[in-house]
């Protein structure tokens, strides 16, 4: 874990320094909204020709500014993933669905357009495997519950507050219990988001001066 340290610690620096560099006519603020949209998600490591799977995300977000054009997005998602692998001739859906958060750094190149990247830290909600549907139990105690990824991508944002997402996060932890299984698998997942971030009141008083 001490190679994930030194990004979150910049990060975390550069809230703290946020409010020194911005110049003194340019007034931003937070502003609050959700997302929804599809994950297309799969597994890489040690499992054998897995497939994706297409399946959905929904949560709240959050976006405040830290300097000029550097801003801060934290998010909280339900996300389901997982994979299809072959098992015998027989298709085998693994789902794995997690409660998700990440802390996301923003820099805007033109005032619409931004590029993103961060952590995201994700907590196991359910595991299931089609193959042992009758021991759902067993399986979720086969997969660790905590879950770290990094994720990179873009997203457009209208000047109403609606945006669409681009991002695609690597898992960088395995999945499976090592005392269960030697197998090291991680996840991966492309989103595709489209969500709404809602105007303030500061914000809506700015656009009647």
């Amino acid at each position: 874990m001490n190679k994930y340290i030194l990004p979150l610690c910049v990060f975390f620096l550069l809230i703290a320094n946020r409010g020194q560099s911005q110049e003194e006519d340019e007034v931003l603020y937070a502003r609050a909204g959700f997302k929804t949209g599809v994950n297309y998600s799969n597994l890489t490591g040690d499992i054998s020709n897995p497939e994706g799977r297409v399946r959905m995300h929904l949560g709240a977000v959050i976006e405040f500014p830290i300097v000029n054009r550097f801003f801060a997005q934290l998010e909280l998602f339900y996300s389901a993933q997982g994979a299809i692998v072959d098992i015998a001739t027989v298709e085998n859906k693994i789902s794995l669905n997690y409660l998700s958060l990440p802390i996301i750094s923003k820099y805007y190149i033109t005032e619409n357009i931004s590029l993103e990247t961060g952590p995201q830290f994700s907590l196991l909600s359910t595991a299931k495997n089609s193959a042992t549907e009758d021991a759902d139990n067993d399986f979720f105690d086969q997969v660790n519950s905590f879950d770290f990824s990094w994720g990179v991508g873009a997203s457009y944002r209208l000047e109403s507050g609606l945006f669409f997402q681009g991002r695609y996060v690597l898992g960088l932890t395995n999945i499976n219990k090592e005392s269960v299984t030697p197998s090291n698998d991680k996840n991966s997942v492309i989103q595709l988001s489209v969500g709404y971030l809602f105007k303030t009141k500061n914000n809506r008083r700015r656009d009647l001066e």
